[in-house]
């Protein structure tokens, strides 16, 4: 049976925190349980944290400080990096903003990106790969549904993916086709996977930088700490 004092101890060579944790010597004081919840802030922090507690001097203001309990860096990380086309209220906005990306691209690259919506759209019928093919300007393209159920992709991504009227259905997906039986450019669950293996993976300083930006909009928002 684990004593009081044992656990104590455990918890000090863990470097767990036994006693509440007062912050002093700034505006305003801030009293801290050993689980980390705030007891106090302002005048009530000295006798909230109590007399044992461990004391941490500081200087000039505190602020509170988020800490998110459950997020996907990567994936923030990504939206520096690809084409976010999130809330765009139809399809001629999100014709425009595909084109005005891929003209900064160099040619041969893909266009890839997320968070396109027909179900809000005055038009709520699926896009196809021809209006696709000339916002790109010829390049592939892969952009995720919002849903991440399906995705929209370009005749140079079906192209590269070998996909035609003769490609079957993989388990599990499926490839939208018009009349004739060619691919119109929509590719569902796990047919997403056809096109989703060939996007190039960005760089490895592509990534740093993009966490960067990641970071400095957290500390813009007030995040201190993120946990996945």
């Amino acid at each position: 049976m684990k004593t009081p004092r044992t656990q104590r101890q455990r918890r000090e060579f863990a470097g767990i925190p036994t006693q509440p944790t007062l912050f002093a010597g700034c505006v305003p004081e801030v009293a801290a349980g050993v689980d980390g919840r705030i007891l106090a802030v302002g005048d009530g922090a000295r006798s909230a944290a109590g007399r044992r507690a461990r004391v941490v001097r500081l200087r000039g203001r505190a602020w509170p400080g988020l800490i998110d309990a459950h997020v996907h860096l990567e994936g923030l990380a990504d939206r520096h990096l690809t084409l976010d086309l999130t809330g765009v209220p139809s399809l001629d906005a999100a014709l425009a903003r595909i084109s005005s990306w891929a003209e900064r691209l160099p040619p041969d690259a893909w266009v890839v990106g997320a968070g396109w919506y027909n179900d809000a759209w005055p038009d709520r019928a699926f896009p196809t790969r021809a209006q696709l093919d000339k916002a790109a300007g010829g390049r592939p393209a892969f952009l995720r549904r919002k849903d991440g159920h399906s995705a929209w992709v370009s005749s140079a991504a079906l192209k590269l993916a070998g996909i035609d009227r003769a490609t079957e259905d993989p388990p599990g997906g499926g490839i939208d086709r018009d009349e004739s039986g060619e691919a119109t450019g929509i590719l569902r669950e796990t047919a997403m996977q056809l096109v989703a293996v060939l996007v190039p993976h960005p760089s490895e300083a592509e990534l740093d930088d993009a966490m960067a930006l990641v970071d400095h909009h957290g500390d813009d928002h007030g995040y201190v700490e993120a946990r996945r």
